[in-house]
């Protein structure tokens, strides 16, 4: 059960799925647009272990990460995998759209290895890149479909002329893990795909930016807050060893580390949310 989001309804957020041909590599391409700031607290996003790079047409938008404020004004920004949620917020208009790459999925599309961005930074227009004349594109383009379409050519594109191949396992190594909810020993899961472990390892930092024991971490964290957001957890205790931690107070460190709040906190937000927006499965 996922709550109505406030503050997406508010700055025209779309969520657009990709092509066939790129759902492999791209989870979803997804646009934000407004005219005046409608919330005054920072919108915060959590890390999933994947990546993307935003678009921006209009001005800019500030990015909170580590307690580190960065303004960003440029055309192309990626952002890579991280640990760390980012907070964003903005002082005007806005107009921005996003693509978020799979986990893996963006190493088909840079010539570096993924772990080699260790920072949000700004994208150039180059041969390997033409960003100038995708951007000129987009902007000729009125209508949100045919954006999609100018934006989904021009990745198709790049995939076509990627001198870049996955491992041949790793997506699957990557569902096991998601099939798992991040519960899961990576040893053994090395096992069950006969690959050793320093391979996997390698691997994932090249084609993900991170480890597999991140990677899992994370996508136990976010089904724990899934799980937080339906209302429905009526003890922390045996929540956190339903969801594979060793104890209430490793789930607590977990959550904190990763979404900078405790699930006390968070669920209380939840609460809040519900209520003030009348959410029609909420029971008091």
């Amino acid at each position: 059960m996922n709550y109505f989001n406030k503050d997406l309804d508010n700055i025209g957020f779309k969520l657009i799925e990709p092509c066939l041909e790129l759902k492999p590599f791209i989870q979803s391409f997804w646009l934000v647009k407004f005219n005046k700031i409608p919330f005054s607290v920072p919108l915060k996003i959590i890390a999933d272990g994947n990546s993307g790079f935003v678009i921006n047409f209009s001005s800019s938008y500030i990015v909170k990460m580590k307690e580190k404020s960065c303004t960003h004004s440029d055309k192309f920004v990626y952002f890579p995998p991280s640990e760390d949620p980012a907070f964003v917020s903005a002082k005007g208009s806005v107009f921005v759209i996003g693509v978020r790459f799979n986990a893996a999925g963006v190493y088909r599309f840079f010539n570096k290895d993924i772990s080699s961005f260790n920072k949000i930074s700004s994208i150039e227009n180059s041969s390997d890149w033409p960003i100038d004349s995708l951007y000129s594109g987009l902007e000729k383009t009125k209508k949100v479909k045919d954006k999609m379409r100018t934006l989904e050519l021009f990745l198709l594109e790049k995939l076509k002329h990627s001198k870049k191949r996955n491992s041949p396992w790793i997506f699957e190594f990557i569902k096991r893990i998601k099939e798992e909810k991040g519960n899961i020993n990576i040893q053994d899961l090395c096992e069950e795909f006969n690959i050793d472990i320093r391979h996997v390892q390698r691997r994932f930092k090249i084609e993900l930016g991170l480890s597999p024991k991140l990677y899992s971490r994370l996508i136990r964290i976010q089904d724990s807050k899934k799980t937080l957001s339906s209302l429905l957890v009526n003890s922390l205790t045996s929540f956190s060893y339903d969801k594979g931690f060793f104890d209430q107070s490793h789930f607590i460190n977990e959550f904190k580390h990763f979404m900078k709040e405790t699930p006390k906190e968070y669920l209380h937000k939840k609460f809040l949310q519900a209520k003030k927006f009348s959410f029609k499965k909420y029971k008091k």
